[in-house]
């Protein structure tokens, strides 16, 4: 499987004050016996000058995710559609990105790829959190989903930070938006979602949640390691 190369138009709403990249872009695989390998094989392409002006990427690992064959998922955070193309360009037009994918192929068993758009958020963000929630949305309603998810958000004080995406690319199928929740550990992680919805806005907001969205499934994720550009 390559990186697509394909005009990525990234249509998004900015609600909140939202930190993250405009478009996240994340090729998700099954690694269960190589992820070493995989690991390996983004240190000697990332960590090289061949990788010059390529995105930040981050690796994580879903350690319970369900029936979800999932092991792993790289993000690339691009600014917007054009670093988008640019990072394909970089990958697909050298041999060291060729070597990359090469690698990758022999290596993992890819199971989807997609991309969203961060559009609400709270707490203070910080990317490389190493513990992580993430919700899987089906919205019923996005207009009143986003609309109701961020007036409880503007209230929301957690000690980590929640961000919301649209999904602007079909990744998951049927998803509309996910949600992720970071601590620095499961506990506080984990904390910071019961507590955000145990204020007063929180329980509004769940009182009519779901007249709007299905939650369709939650995931625990670990970030194995940053390749910050």
């Amino acid at each position: 499987m390559k990186f697509i190369l394909t005009i990525a138009f990234a249509f998004f709403i900015l609600t909140g004050n939202v930190k993250a990249a405009p478009l996240h872009a994340y090729y998700c695989f099954n690694a269960l016996e190589t992820a070493n390998n995989v690991v390996s094989a983004f240190d000697d392409f990332l960590n090289s000058s061949s990788s010059d002006g390529m995105s930040t990427h981050r690796l994580y690992a879903f350690p319970l995710n369900g029936e979800n064959n999932i092991t792993h998922c790289i993000v690339g955070e691009h600014s917007g559609p054009d670093q988008f193309e640019k990072n394909n360009n970089i990958v697909n037009g050298s041999a060291e990105g060729q070597a990359l994918l090469s690698t990758l192929n022999q290596n993992v068993t890819w199971v989807l790829n997609g991309a969203g758009t961060p559009i609400l958020s709270a707490g203070e963000q910080d990317p490389n959190a190493p513990v992580g929630i993430l919700i899987d949305i089906k919205a019923k309603d996005s207009a009143a989903f986003v609309k109701s998810l961020g007036k409880f958000l503007s209230s929301a004080n957690p000690n980590g930070s929640i961000t919301v995406f649209a999904d602007t690319f079909t990744g998951v199928d049927n998803r509309t938006h996910y949600v992720v929740i970071n601590g620095s550990s499961l506990e506080e992680a984990m904390s910071n979602l019961d507590s955000s919805l145990a204020t007063p806005d929180g329980q509004n907001y769940l009182q009519r949640a779901n007249k709007f969205r299905k939650v369709m499934s939650r995931s625990l994720i670990y970030l194995v390691k940053s390749w910050e550009k």
